[in-house]
């Protein structure tokens, strides 16, 4: 399943470019790990926010159409998370990029609403990790094992400026714990929405 034909693309890395979010578009009630899916309603979006061996040999070309049906119970779908290791070698951050917008594109040309994923990596990510993501859309983190000790929480912090700044994201849905000292100061520039993983919790908070 290869339905990149029609797509646009960035500059010089061709990244695909998403659809913009429906005009009447609605954050989920719940966000639900990929390996839950079937627990998915259309109040819910179906995340990746897991480790990448449980979805990434299924979403490739050759095994995403099989997933559709389950994928269209849901309201929405977030951008997998593949992940980008700041000591990565660049084109291996670049392709994490590559098929996450890859998967997403996929997704939108069989009719199912995304939800962009903010992921990034080192400082050296920043000029593409949010390529191809519209402005002004409903987006979402995962914060699992990215501010667990100090090193960590200062790429998230920068990379999190980075991201507001680029994307200008309406809402941003936050998919785990969210430190008052990193997400506060910018509680003026966006609204954040935290969802716990949803079989602790089945409400989302909104912060600031």
């Amino acid at each position: 399943m290869l339905n990149l034909k029609n797509a646009y693309f960035t500059g010089d890395d061709e990244f695909p470019v998403l659809h913009e979010q429906s005009k009447n578009f609605k954050r989920p009630f719940q966000m639900i790990r990929f390996s839950d899916r079937k627990d998915a309603s259309l109040n819910d979006a179906i995340c990746f926010y897991e480790w990448d061996q449980k979805f990434a040999r299924r979403l490739e070309d050759d095994r995403l159409s099989k997933l559709i049906f389950e994928f269209k119970r849901a309201g929405s779908i977030v951008q997998p998370d593949y992940s980008i290791f700041a000591d990565d070698p660049l084109i291996l951050q670049k392709m994490a990029v590559f098929n996450k917008n890859r998967v997403a594109c996929e997704l939108q040309s069989c009719g199912i609403e995304i939800i962009p994923n903010l992921r990034w990596g080192d400082q050296r990510s920043f000029k593409f990790a949010f390529a191809g993501i519209p402005k002004h859309q409903v987006c979402a983190i995962g914060t699992y094992g990215q501010v667990r000790n100090k090193e960590k929480r200062y790429l998230f912090d920068m990379g999190l400026e980075e991201a507001l700044t680029q994307v200008e994201p309406k809402e941003v849905l936050i998919y785990g714990c969210m430190p008052s000292s990193i997400f506060s100061p910018y509680k003026s520039v966006t609204n954040f929405y935290q969802y716990n993983n949803w079989q602790i919790s089945l409400f989302d908070k909104k912060v600031g």
